[in-house]
């Protein structure tokens, strides 16, 4: 059995994903990067057959796993009126059924490990957001779901998430879209409303992610932090 702690990252092309897979290498820890498609752990998460497969390899592969990061997504944004239902369910399957799909099928190897396991929910899943109600809604579900598990899987698996802020990713993109503005508007019309007066790098949230997995985190669980710039204290 390989004697390194093993991580497992979704999501991981992605720009906080790539920064996930930075951050947790630099603390030495051995990482399995997933992906949606493409690679050894490429895996559409939305499908719980293919979530069980993805953990099954990472077992094969490295013979144990001591981490989850659930930092896998899908958002579009559309009024609620007119949102379409396909959309809705790609959206919450993906995000919020995915991290569960993922978390039923690694806890066996969690709970022999005595690992951990971080979801990615995001500041909207606290405050809401117009026009993203199936990411919204999705995001809030992984924080019930953190809080449930954490007291489930205790003491033997930790449960944590973060719900970060605005971070410099390409899915800003997609906000921009909605906008109908330019993506470098989008990002000053964020930085202007957080206390801050920015927004975050997404080398600062793994950062957040890097610590919750550490021992220095040992006693927290079913928490959920939030880097967000001071957003959810501002009135």
């Amino acid at each position: 059995m390989n004697s390194a702690r093993v991580a497992l990252v979704t999501g991981s092309a992605g720009g906080l994903g790539r920064a996930l897979v930075a951050g947790l290498g630099a603390a030495n820890w051995e990482i399995a990067a997933a992906t949606h498609r493409g690679g050894a752990f490429a895996a559409d998460l939305a499908d719980p057959e293919q979530a069980r497969s993805l953990i099954a390899r990472v077992i094969e592969r490295y013979g144990r796993l001591d981490l989850l990061v659930a930092n896998h997504a899908a958002m579009t944004m559309a009024p609620v009126d007119r949102y379409p239902l396909d959309d809705w369910w790609r959206v919450v399957d993906t995000n919020l059924s995915g991290s569960f799909y993922l978390a039923r099928a690694a806890v066996s190897h969690l709970r022999t490990t005595r690992g951990a396991i971080v979801f990615v929910s995001s500041e909207w899943g606290i405050t809401g957001w117009p026009e993203a109600s199936a990411y919204a809604a999705s995001k809030a579900g992984l924080v019930g779901l953190t809080r449930a598990l954490a007291r489930e899987l205790a003491p033997a698996i930790r449960v944590n998430a973060i719900a970060p802020g605005i971070i410099d990713t390409p899915q800003l993109q997609v906000d921009a879209g909605a906008a109908g503005i330019s993506l470098g508007e989008m990002k000053s019309r964020y930085a202007d409303a957080i206390p801050l007066r920015r927004i975050a790098t997404p080398r600062e949230i793994a950062a957040t992610v890097a610590f919750l997995a550490s021992d220095d985190a040992a006693f927290y669980t079913g928490q959920v932090l939030h880097p967000n710039g001071g957003t959810t204290t501002a009135s």
